[in-house]
C-alpha cells in the first residue's frame, strides 16, 4: 500500500508519523522504515489514512535479506585465499 507522502522543501518524501512517546514527526520513507524496525512508531500517515503498527498490516523492511537470498555454494574468493593466490 503506498504511504502518504508529502514533499519537503527539499522535495524528498515525508510521511507523517507518531512515535510512541506521542511525539509528532514528518519523516523520510528510509527513516520511517528504520524506526519501524527499532519499534518506535505507533501510527504513520497512507494515502487510505493512518495505520497503527501491531494492528494494521505494514510491510516488511526486507533489505536485510538481500544478501541471504542465496542458498547455494559459495564461490567468492576469501581474503585468506587471495593472500596465498595471485589473482588470475
Amino acid at each position: 500500500m503506498p504511504e502518504r507522502v508529502a514533499p519537503n522543501r527539499t522535495g524528498l518524501p515525508r510521511i507523517e508519523a507518531i512515535l510512541l512517546d506521542g511525539s509528532h514527526h514528518t519523516l523520510t520513507p528510509h527513516v520511517l522504515d528504520v524506526m519501524l524496525d527499532n519499534d518506535r512508531v505507533l501510527k504513520f500517515k497512507r494515502a487510505t489514512g493512518w495505520v497503527t503498527v501491531g494492528i494494521d498490516p505494514v510491510r516488511v523492511n526486507c533489505t536485510k535479506d538481500v544478501f541471504h537470498s542465496y542458498y547455494g555454494q559459495e564461490r567468492r574468493r576469501t581474503a585468506s585465499a587471495m593472500a596465498r593466490q595471485p589473482y588470475l
